[in-house]
């Protein structure tokens, strides 16, 4: 039988493997992509569940494919850059993994071919299930009423029709109050802003 431990760190990136065959960012095991990994997990996740039972918060790790160490380089990686409001935020199950889809109001456009005032989707990892949080290194997902700046890539695949992902992961997500921003955990040292102008954009 193995250490409690080491079976809640194999359960873990398992989790982390199938969270991320989303964006297609995360890979596991040197170069074997994540979406190989579908079998091992829907075997593992409840398990990792029923360990998990006496805490509220269950946060996933794992290595993301696509690492930006600058805010240029999120901007040139992004096909849309906004600051959003949270609409409605919706958590829900997808083989055993625990996403949020989010509609959010575009407040200001600052790349992309959408307006002002329009309404998007977004996916992440993450969110509220049974009375658990999940984040992804920390990172929680959007809730109601949340504005954010965000760096967007085009979702595709069968979790979501018509929606966005998060450059790289959870990267390009900086929650704001108009002024101060937020990074996201985890980031290098170029994404660690805190300021709207130290973001640059126009």
């Amino acid at each position: 039988c193995m250490p409690m431990m080491y079976q809640k760190t194999v359960m873990l990136s398992v989790i982390a493997a199938a969270s991320v065959a989303v964006g297609g960012y995360l890979y596991v095991n040197a170069n074997q992509p994540a979406s190989d990994q579908a079998t091992q997990w829907q075997a593992n996740v409840h398990g990792a569940e029923q360990k998990e039972k006496a805490g509220t918060a269950v946060d996933v790790r794992g290595d993301v494919n696509e690492s930006f160490s600058s805010i240029e380089q999120l901007k040139d990686n992004s096909e849309l850059i906004a600051e959003v409001e949270i609409e409605k935020a919706d958590s829900f199950q997808y083989k055993n993994v625990v996403f949020t889809l989010s509609e959010a109001k575009l407040l200001h456009v600052y790349k992309g071919e959408v307006q002002n005032g329009e309404t998007i989707k977004i996916l992440e990892t993450g969110g509220y299930k049974d009375g658990k949080e999940y984040t992804f290194e920390g990172n929680k997902a959007f809730t109601e009423k949340e504005t954010a700046i965000v760096f967007l890539e085009k979702y595709e695949g069968p979790i979501a029709d018509d929606a966005y992902v998060i450059a790289g992961v959870y990267q390009g997500k900086f929650v704001t109050d108009g002024q101060t921003v937020q990074p996201p955990n985890g980031v290098e040292k170029g994404l660690q802003v805190k300021t709207m102008e130290e973001l640059g954009l126009e």
